[in-house]
């Protein structure tokens, strides 16, 4: 699995706001325990063709996104956090 983190400031930010820790994160997104959940998600799609899945623990939701979608919330990141 690769995980990337954009906007990794202001994504850092928030995550620190909320008690979220890098550990957690990392922890939650063990590949191992994530791969039935993951084959799961395939069978449901969100509007956009993305799925979600729960991390193996319950405390991440995770939502793959295709690069369009990408570009936008780049483009847009700023006014995102703002209104966050």
């Amino acid at each position: 699995m690769i995980v990337y983190d954009y906007a990794f400031r202001d994504f850092h930010k928030l995550r620190t706001e909320d008690g979220i820790t890098k550990e957690m994160i990392i922890e939650s997104l063990d590949p191992e325990r994530n791969f039935d959940s993951a084959k799961a998600a395939g069978k449901s799609t969100g509007k956009s063709g993305s799925f979600f899945f729960f991390s193996h623990n319950k405390q991440f939701i995770i939502k793959t996104i295709f690069e369009e979608e990408l570009k936008l919330l780049i483009c847009n990141n700023q006014k995102y956090f703002k209104h966050l």
